[in-house]
């Protein structure tokens, strides 16, 4: 019995040793988990500091942008005011530009249809010429050849250019074509 008395004790002092150790553990556990607690708790305060901030934040910016908006808002509308203002500028010298423009167009009609009357009238005067028979009567009948006009031709045959032109009644004398007979007044 005394074996099983000092194997008791042995295992009472054995289990002793490890209820001590067990006690030590949970203490060292304890503590751990009450430095966790402090640090959960604190980082609970920051958490709950940030979000203050990051509220307080969006506040601010919120407030920036919606005064960097009214900002805008008052520059948009002062510079659509300038180009209303502009546009009725112009609006006005367009219309003067109109009126000054519509006065020249009438003057330069009047002036066009004025020389119209005086082409239309010289042109009557043109077409109906008026010939002499002034030129003498004598004289020979010449063929235009290519590079001839009624001067080259008086002035081969020593005769006016005057008398060419009256005796063949010719009412343009640069539209003498190759192949035209003339008569050619000789002295």
């Amino acid at each position: 019995m005394v074996v099983f008395s000092a194997l008791f004790c042995e295992q009472n002092l054995s289990a002793n040793v490890q209820v001590a150790n067990l006690k030590q553990d949970l203490e060292l556990v304890a503590r751990e988990v009450a430095g966790l607690r402090t640090e959960v708790e604190l980082l609970r305060r920051e958490n709950a500091q940030l979000k203050i901030n990051i509220g307080e934040l969006s506040k601010r910016k919120s407030n920036d942008r919606s005064s960097e908006f009214q900002n805008l808002i008052i520059q948009m509308d002062a510079k659509i005011k300038a180009i209303d203002s502009k546009i009725a500028g112009n609006e006005k010298g367009v219309s003067a530009l109109q009126k000054n423009f519509d006065e020249k167009i009438r003057e330069l009609i009047k002036q066009m249809n004025l020389n119209f009357d005086k082409v239309t009238k010289s042109n009557v005067a043109a077409t109906n010429p008026t010939f002499s028979a002034d030129y003498p009567q004598n004289g020979f009948v010449h063929k235009v050849e290519k590079g001839e006009t009624v001067s080259s031709i008086a002035k081969k045959y020593k005769s006016k250019i005057t008398w060419i032109i009256n005796a063949n009644q010719i009412a343009d004398p640069t539209k003498v074509f190759v192949g035209k007979e003339l008569f050619v007044p000789q002295q």
